[in-house]
């Protein structure tokens, strides 16, 4: 404990500052790389883990999963720069929901006006519909104040099958590509000699 004749605290100090200056005095003792290693969330002890994402706000935390969590840490400067950005508010939505999220801003669609924006949900074929409360808490929680969610819509994704053709033959493949960010994946072809392939590709658009 250091004494107090050897700080810099005049005589009136309160006992809450001469405490602080005791704490301080030991904290200098702690080597410097000690603090350095704790204050790095890849390389820091799991107890320091939680109060590292507290100081450095992180917006999703998952308890099961460690690694996540300390990479989220270690990119939380940089994803609050782009905090509010359409991209961003995808990857959170994504995050606590677990679908595949697109964000529409109110100049994409007809209809919407400032500050409306929508949010897409992308549904795969066979899975469990999504549970669309979530996505609006979500969408609540985490858009900018600045913006009013309109609705959410869903829209179905089916993968194309493969298609396999022999020698000399003539094939056409016909897909539905749904209004969300990408089109679907192609299909797979497994093709001989002499082989024709058509992809016919049908855009729907946007509708309210």
């Amino acid at each position: 404990m250091a004494d107090d004749k050897a700080v810099l605290l005049p005589k009136n100090a309160t006992a809450w500052e001469r405490c602080n200056s005791r704490i301080s005095t030991r904290m200098l003792s702690v080597p410097v790389a000690l603090i350095l290693k704790e204050r790095d969330p890849m390389r820091c002890d799991a107890a320091f883990v939680a109060p590292l994402a507290w100081e450095r706000s992180v917006h999703y935390w998952n308890p099961g999963d460690d690694a996540g969590n300390r990479a989220r840490i270690a990119s939380s400067l940089a994803d609050h720069k782009g905090y509010g950005a359409p991209a961003a508010l995808e990857a959170e939505i994504a995050l606590d929901t677990g679908y595949v999220i697109a964000i529409r801003e109110f100049w994409e669609l007809p209809g919407l006006v400032w500050p409306d924006f929508v949010v897409d949900v992308v549904y795969s074929a066979g899975a469990a519909w999504p549970a669309l409360a979530g996505v609006y808490a979500s969408a609540l929680r985490r858009k900018p104040p600045r913006d009013v969610l309109d609705r959410v819509r869903v829209f179905a994704e089916t993968p194309p099958a493969p298609i396999v053709v022999g020698a000399a033959c003539f094939a056409s493949f016909h897909g539905t590509v749904f209004p969300v960010d990408g089109a679907p994946l192609p299909p797979s072809f497994a093709v001989g000699a002499a082989t024709r392939i058509v992809c016919v590709f049908t855009v729907s658009p946007f509708v309210r």
